[in-house]
Formats: C-alpha cells, sequence, structure tokens
C-alpha cells in the first residue's frame, strides 16, 4: 500500500471526524472522545485541547515501540544466525498486517462518525450518562480489525455508534456472535430480518422480534417458500441468533389501536412501525397470537442495524394473513 494512498485515507477519517466533534450531542461526547481515542488513528490529530495530551502520549508511545522493534529484530537475527533480508521481509510483512488492520478500524469509526452526524437529534434523546466499558471496548477493537468488506465495516460502525450513544445496546456476546459469522449464516441472518415483525414500545424499546409463520410449523418447513428451511433455521439456531423452539408465539394484541387511534406498542416492519387497525369490531383476532421463528436476545440487539433486503413477497402475506384476522396493517 502506497504511504500517499494511507496517508489520503487518514486525511479523510480525520476531517470527517474533525467536522463533527462540535456537531456531537453533550451527553454523547465523554463515549465519543473516549472510543475514537482508543480505535482510531485521526483521533490523535482532533484539534481539541483536551485530547492533546492524549495525541503526544501516543506518538511517544508509538516511536519508542518502533525502535524496541527493530533493536529485538536484530539481536534475534544475531542470535538465531538468520539472515538480515529474511528479518527485513518479515517485518514489513508484519507492519502491513498492522497497517490493514488499523485502516479497518479508521473506516469503521468513520462510519460511526457518520452515523452520529446523521441522527444527532435522535441520539442526543436516546443519549445515556453512564459511560462505555473498557471490556467493551477492547473486545470491539480486537474483531473489529479483522474486519475488511465494506458490508461489515457498515454493521461494526452502526455497533459502535449505538454503544456510543447507550452503553449496553450491544453485548460483549453479540460483538462476538456477529464476528464469527460465515458468509451462508450472514445471508441467512439478512433474510430473516429482512422477512421479521417485531414489537415496539416507542421507538427505541423491542420487546419481541421473530418470523411469522402463517400456517404449519417452521420446524415442519412452513417457512421454506421465504428461504428459511428447517435446515437454514437450524444453521441460525447454532450460531445463537434464534431460539430453538422455531414454533413460540406472543401475543401481540398492544398492537391493535384502541378506538382506532391509541397503541400500546407498535409492530415494525421493514424500516415501518404499523399498527393493527379491527376492519370488523366484533370479529377481529383480540388476542393476536403470533407463532413463528424467535429472536435471541442477541438477534434482537442485531436486527436494528443489519440493512434489509427486498421482502414484498412475504409483506403480502402478511397482509393476507391479518386480513383473514379482520385486521388491517396501517402505517403509522
Amino acid at each position: 500500500m502506497e504511504e500517499s494512498e494511507e496517508q489520503s485515507g487518514l486525511e479523510t477519517v480525520t476531517d470527517a471526524i474533525g467536522d463533527l466533534v462540535s456537531g456531537v450531542p453533550a451527553p454523547i461526547r465523554k463515549n465519543f472522545f473516549k472510543a475514537f481515542a482508543q480505535l482510531c488513528t485521526a483521533a490523535i490529530d482532533i484539534p481539541v485541547a483536551k485530547m492533546e495530551g492524549v495525541a503526544k502520549e501516543i506518538r511517544a508511545a508509538s516511536s519508542a515501540r518502533v525502535q524496541i522493534i527493530e533493536k529485538q529484530g536484530e539481536q534475534i537475527a544475531e542470535q538465531l544466525d538468520i539472515p538480515k533480508e529474511y528479518v527485513i521481509k518479515a517485518s514489513e510483512k508484519f507492519a502491513s498486517k498492522v497497517v490493514k488492520e488499523q485502516l479497518n478500524l479508521d473506516q469503521i469509526t468513520l462510519n460511526a462518525a457518520n452515523n452520529l452526524k446523521q441522527e444527532d437529534s435522535e441520539n442526543e434523546q436516546q443519549a445515556s450518562k453512564e459511560e462505555i466499558s473498557d471490556d467493551w471496548l477492547n473486545e470491539f477493537e480486537n474483531y473489529a480489525k479483522l474486519k475488511s468488506s465494506e458490508e461489515m465495516k457498515l454493521v461494526f460502525g452502526k455497533i459502535l455508534s449505538g454503544e456510543i450513544t447507550k452503553p449496553g445496546t450491544f453485548s460483549i456476546r453479540t460483538v462476538r456472535l456477529i464476528s464469527q459469522l460465515d458468509n451462508q449464516a450472514a445471508k441467512l441472518f439478512q433474510l430473516l430480518c429482512s422477512q421479521s415483525v417485531s414489537m415496539y414500545i416507542g421507538k427505541s424499546h423491542m420487546l419481541d422480534a421473530r418470523v411469522v409463520s402463517f400456517s404449519g410449523s417452521p420446524a415442519s418447513n412452513s417457512l421454506t417458500k421465504y428461504g428459511l428451511s428447517f435446515d437454514n433455521l437450524n444453521v441460525l439456531q447454532e450460531y445463537g441468533l434464534i431460539i430453538s423452539d422455531y414454533n413460540s408465539y406472543m401475543n401481540y394484541a398492544p398492537c391493535v389501536a384502541n378506538d382506532g387511534i391509541h397503541l400500546a406498542a407498535t409492530l415494525y416492519f421493514g424500516e415501518t412501525h404499523y399498527g393493527l387497525i379491527p376492519t370488523d369490531k366484533e370479529k377481529y383476532d383480540k388476542t393476536v397470537r403470533l407463532n413463528g421463528v424467535t429472536f435471541t436476545k442477541a438477534g434482537k440487539e442485531l436486527r436494528k442495524i443489519i440493512p434489509l433486503k427486498d421482502a414484498s413477497n412475504y409483506k403480502k402475506d402478511l397482509d393476507e394473513f391479518f386480513n383473514k384476522k379482520h385486521l388491517k396493517l396501517t402505517k403509522i
């Protein structure tokens, strides 16, 4: 990788974070600085007086580590009679690995910065006074630095911005889980999320998330039409994204509008909040018992940040499912 390319990428991150600093809501600012100081190379150059001492320490420590590594390399080469060229090559390979990992972290923190910038008004309302955990940041760094695909960098950026805003939003277990998903499991989980419904109290508290089975049990392949066969569900269950009972149920009656107006909770599908409006006040289903595949705690945490695929076929069947219950799925 050319030095000019690395510098260009670093300047982009630095500029983006620099532009963001003044717009960060006060309740988030402390966590913002703490996370970015640990994860992002550009953070040491943020023009904030509070960070100047930290920047000097980081630069001094980095310089010292380089000198120590060089000296140790020479000593090892002398003691083991290793050709100097070999040591140089090994050092270059190690340095390249470290640079790539840091560039991954820089891009992820830039994505998180953009998330915070775009959602600053909402973040200010949801912000917690709790400090982001050192243990959480350490675990996040260990897994995030290995993510090179743009899709995973976006996902990890959303995890970081969510945790900065409200520590505890994503557990360490959830960070580990998403980092361990192979390509097949990741695609299946995206498919699961795209066809799921959730029950929300307000705009942020998710009580439940599931893919509704309209007839029969998912364990008997009732969701095969939507790409969620029994075998595919087993893959998701093995990763800890769904519970082992593939046909559990939840009462969604709080999503039914009282007097056609008031809702205790909303039904969330895709990127939209809905209410269930009775089309026949005598015949409509009063319990709204929804059976299907239920997300685990980690699955629910990740459901909020996974980019969704088109699920128009499932949505059409979902509308028909509620119509038979004399309920209409209505945007709110």
